[in-house]
This record gives structure tokens, sequence and C-alpha cells, in this order.
């Protein structure tokens, strides 16, 4: 499975600039062979919704609106799957959401994000469903969206429905750094699969993204990085056929003892 990451510096809610990137990336992707190319999370308008305001309802996109229809046309023409996360509108409510596009340009999902990180609660409605896995030509994946990563059930959900691969677009700011390097590779060792986190970059309001997409392999060991404060595409190629011996070493998965868990109701 050869991953594309689109490390993009998004224009502050400029729909249209940041549209003529992605064809940007979509093409160079394409030229390298990438089964897929994921973009960080509301990469078409950027991220800071305090200061968006009034127009952040006017930035919300449903599935006919220009960026949706822009990708499936591009994964169609240059047979590639496309992750692209917006801000979808569905029967006037507002979604944190990645729409998971296929090579042939169909959509096959559009995954809203089941945890809202503090102010999203002000903007979005949750996702409340179900994490899916994406049965593709290449390689089993699944997708979460920046603050789905801190909690250990999504990808563990991810992971026990046979996902090998776990994309995590992600708007992470530099006031929580640190944690970018300790949930991806926790996630990958886990639950033995690959992770791949792909972050925004640049200045929104107040807050800064500083990139750093990264790839983690099944061990949590870091394979690759795109480095920081850059707009780059990020390539590599993941060998599935490691996770089974991976997992004979570390077989967390197999040995995971479910029925002895008691869940009590959350403080």
């Amino acid at each position: 499975m050869k991953i594309a990451l689109g490390q993009i510096e998004s224009k502050f809610m400029d729909i249209a600039a940041n549209e003529l990137k992605m064809i940007d990336m979509v093409k160079k992707a394409s030229k390298q062979e990438a089964d897929i190319i994921v973009f960080p999370e509301t990469f078409s308008t950027g991220y800071n919704f305090s200061y968006m305001k009034d127009r952040i309802n006017e930035l919300g996109e449903k599935t006919t609106k220009t960026t949706i229809p822009l990708a499936c046309n591009l994964a169609q023409k240059y047979n590639i799957y496309v992750i692209i996360p917006i801000i979808y509108k569905q029967n006037e409510k507002l979604y944190n959401s990645a729409v998971i596009i296929n090579n042939k340009g169909d959509v096959i999902n559009i995954y809203h994000k089941n945890h809202l990180w503090d102010e999203e609660k002000n903007y979005f409605t949750y996702g409340n469903h179900d994490y899916q896995v994406y049965n593709s030509p290449f390689g089993k994946f699944g997708v979460i969206i920046c603050y789905d990563v801190d909690f250990p059930e999504t990808c563990r959900t991810l992971a026990m429905k046979g996902a090998e691969v776990i994309f995590v677009p992600s708007a992470w700011a530099t006031t929580h750094r640190n944690l970018w390097n300790v949930f991806l590779p926790s996630r990958a060792l886990e639950n033995t699969v690959y992770i791949a986190g792909v972050n925004l970059v640049g200045d929104h309001g107040d807050l800064h993204f500083f990139g750093d997409s990264k790839v983690f392999d099944p061990t949590g060991e870091l394979l690759i990085t795109a480095g920081e404060d850059k707009e780059i595409v990020l390539y590599y190629d993941i060998d599935l056929t490691k996770i089974d011996s991976i997992r004979k070493d570390f077989p967390y998965l197999k040995e995971r003892r479910a029925g002895i868990v008691t869940w009590p109701k959350s403080t």
C-alpha cells in the first residue's frame, strides 16, 4: 500500500485556494503511483472555529458543493483513493467529517468525528456512529479524526474489525504538540497496525499547526516524517505482509481478555 499524506498549508477560510492545492497534490501523488492520498482535518477551510464565527455555516459543504465533486473527479481521473476532511453540512447540521472516495470516484462513506475537541462542541454535531473498515484493492484501512486518537477504543475497534492501516487526519496545534508523539505510536503498538497521522501547517488565528506528519509501524517505530512547518506530500510504501509476523511477537489482539472487563458509567 503506497500512501501519500498531503501536509497542506491551508489558506484560512478560502475553499477555492485550498482546492487548487488539493488538485496539485493529487496530481503529484498520482505521478508517484500512490494508492491513496489523505489530507488533514478541515483542510478546505483551515481550523479555528471561533475566528470563523458567523462564516462557519456558509463554509459547511454539502455533497453537491465544489470540494466533494472535485475530489471525486480527481480520484477517478488519477485512479487514486482520496480522503478529504471538511466541514460537512447535512440537514442544517454541521459535522467535522472525512469523506472517503475510492479510485472510481465514488463516495464510499462520510465519517463524522465522534469525539469533539474543546470549542468544536459549540459548532458541530457528534458523529455517534461506528468505526468502519474499508476493503480496498491495496489493503484494509480505517479513518478517525484528530481527537479521536486520544481514545484507545477507537483504534482497537478498527483493528478488531481487520484494519491494517489507520489514518488520522488532524489539526494538531503546538499547544499539545507533545501528545502527537505519544498517541500515534501508542495506538500503533497497542493494536499492531500501521498509523499514519497527517497534520495541517500554518497559522490560523491564534493557533499554529506544525505539520510533522508521520507514519508508525505496528511496533510503534517511526518510519518516516514530513518534517515541520512546510507544505509537502509525504510518501511511504507500507509492507502489509509484516503484520502477521509482528502479531506473533506481540499478540495483543489475540490474547486480550475482553470478557473480564466491566465498564463503569462515565463520571
